[in-house]
């Protein structure tokens, strides 16, 4: 990642007019790619379902704080990486009195990890950064900070700063249950299975999950087991979608929404 955060003006001119950082939506590409980086930690590709692309998040933190703001259905597009000019963020450091990091004639690019966006008639925007709070003690880092909710401010964006104490911890063991069950290389047969198994729990929906796909097993002659792990899936998949403020254990039938008999990987995987 260190060649993308240290950029000429020439640099900085040329990867705008190639797009990066340009757009809305699904014409959205964010600064940095997750195969453009070397990660000590995990990064990840997911389809968003606000903006219906592709998004790249550089640590498992940014993914959580994504996954939660995918499930807002107040924000209506989500843009990762996301870059302010040079110029502004040269302004507004010499303005706050902040040295702007550069290294000869290479400049420390500015990128807010998520750019909210509400409603287009408003224009309401938020910035989110996300970091652990251990980074958080580093001075330089703090200054970087500052510079960028300057920038925020001078653009007329709201700026939030996001720690893994700010994750909730029901949603962050959903998100983690999810994935964490996920399948890269599915059956051709996947779809059918599940749609197969959603049509008989349906109309249990007072039974709790977990009982209902273990039923479902037996009656099929299934190892212990196996439907529970095609939910998992699904949900992985967004095939069913819940409401992930409730813990997954105490699910029942009735909580699942079908949103799709379809899989739409968007080429989600996790690296690093």
């Amino acid at each position: 990642m260190k060649k993308l955060e240290w950029l000429t003006k020439e640099e900085v001119k040329k990867r705008f007019e190639s797009g990066r950082g340009v757009g809305r939506g699904l014409t959205y590409q964010p600064w940095i790619r997750v195969q453009e980086i070397s990660s000590d930690g995990t990064s990840y590709r997911a389809l968003s379902h606000t903006s219906g692309r592709v998004v790249h998040l550089l640590s498992k933190l940014e993914f959580l704080a994504f996954s939660l703001c995918d499930w807002n259905e107040s924000i209506t597009d989500i843009r990762e990486q996301y870059p302010f000019d040079l110029e502004t963020s040269l302004t507004v450091a010499e303005e706050a009195g902040i040295k702007h990091p550069k290294k000869g004639n290479k400049f420390h690019i500015f990128t807010t990890d998520l750019l909210l966006s509400y409603d287009s008639l408003e224009n309401r925007r938020t910035a989110v950064q996300v970091k652990y709070i251990e980074v958080l003690m580093n001075k330089e880092t703090v200054a970087k900070l500052e510079i960028e909710r300057r920038c925020c401010l001078a653009k007329g964006i709201e700026w939030k700063l996001i720690t893994e104490l700010d994750i909730p911890h029901i949603q962050q063991a959903n998100v983690d249950w999810m994935l964490g069950g996920k399948n890269l290389h599915l059956e051709k047969s996947f779809e059918s299975q599940v749609m197969d198994l959603w049509y008989e729990i349906k109309d249990t929906p007072e039974l709790k999950l977990a009982k209902a796909c273990a039923l479902y097993d037996r009656r099929h002659g299934q190892p212990t087991g196996y439907s529970l792990m095609l939910i998992r899936n699904a949900f992985a998949y967004r095939i069913f979608v819940f409401d992930i403020s409730q813990p997954y254990q105490n699910l029942n039938c009735g909580d699942l929404i079908s949103v799709s008999d379809n899989v739409n990987t968007g080429g989600l995987y996790a690296v690093g």
